[in-house]
């Protein structure tokens, strides 16, 4: 088995093991968003529809990552694409929402989150700001650290 695929098979054992505690969790990943980048909060004007679309494809995005899914490239040209229509988000800013994600569903899964998971979800979410980062409207936008 591939790293990708330990990879793939840890992060949906854990979103299993996440079950319902999914529930709430977009509004949740949204707003402590918005909290820590306020100044992005004007931009979104229906947040409830794009908090449900934002979770959903981030997690999709990194299991085809892990999973070797050819899409994914179009994915992450496609939020490009997408928030640019909002303003200019930057690699740190997908890298900020990415790990927020990953420590909220380890938060919310608690004893239940499996070994590795958190690290398998940094991989993939790694892989994503580093595409991120080659899209050439993205290029003059370094990853701040």
């Amino acid at each position: 088995m591939t790293a990708h695929q330990t990879d793939h098979a840890v992060m949906e054992d854990s979103l299993e093991a996440l079950g319902d505690r999914y529930d709430g969790i977009a509004a949740e990943l949204f707003d402590r968003f918005i909290a820590d980048h306020p100044h992005y909060a004007p931009v979104f004007l229906n947040p409830e529809a794009a908090r449900e679309r934002m979770t959903r494809e981030t997690l999709e995005a990194m299991l085809g990552l892990a999973a070797g899914e050819w899409w994914v490239d179009h994915a992450v040209t496609n939020f490009i694409d997408l928030h640019h229509n909002y303003a200019d988000f930057t690699p740190h800013d997908y890298a900020a929402w990415f790990a927020l994600v990953i420590e909220t569903m380890a938060r919310r899964a608690g004893a239940d989150w499996p070994a590795g998971a958190s690290a398998a979800w940094q991989r993939q979410a790694d892989g994503l700001v580093a595409k991120v980062a080659t899209v050439d409207r993205n290029s003059e936008v370094p990853v701040r650290t």
